[in-house]
């Protein structure tokens, strides 16, 4: 068997890199590309290996990204479909691409947190407005009951 070229090792390898994607395993790829193509039947297990390993070089390599470009890169996508809708007067799309831009930058966590806390602190401010109504009320029995006796 003649060696491959470089060309159709890549095509090889764009065909089996879905099944790559979805985690099949190198038996269920083996009958799935004996089954499909021609040239399967004709490469070893060995090979088909090889091609996995390239396939997920690939995914390596597609995991790795600038963050600064894809946070533009999505700002820039939000505020478009923001200006879009506004324009089209379509104000549910305009609000939700809003409220995901807040949460891209990060803008609306803040509020929540202070949401959250001024919760805790109400909390605390009302029991001891409670504690301070107790005493008091207390206190005044404490006195009409010190004034009835005397």
């Amino acid at each position: 068997m003649s060696r491959s070229t470089k060309a159709e090792v890549a095509r090889r390898v764009a065909e089996i890199f879905p099944l790559v994607c979805d985690c099949f395993s190198l038996r269920e790829i083996r009958s799935i590309i004996d089954a499909k193509t021609v040239w399967g039947p004709m490469v070893s297990d060995s090979t088909l290996k090889y091609y996995a390993k390239r396939c997920r070089a690939q995914l390596c390599e597609a995991a790795r990204f600038d963050r600064a470009e894809e946070i533009g890169a999505a700002k820039a996508r939000l505020e478009r479909i923001i200006a879009r809708s506004s324009a089209k007067g379509e104000l549910s799309v305009e609000l939700a691409a809003n409220r995901q831009l807040c949460d891209l930058l990060g803008l609306a966590a803040p509020a929540r947190s202070e949401i959250r806390h001024s919760g805790e602190i109400g909390l605390e401010a009302k029991q001891s407005l409670l504690v301070e109504k107790i005493m008091q009320e207390l206190s005044e029995r404490e006195e009409a009951a010190h004034n009835g006796d005397a």
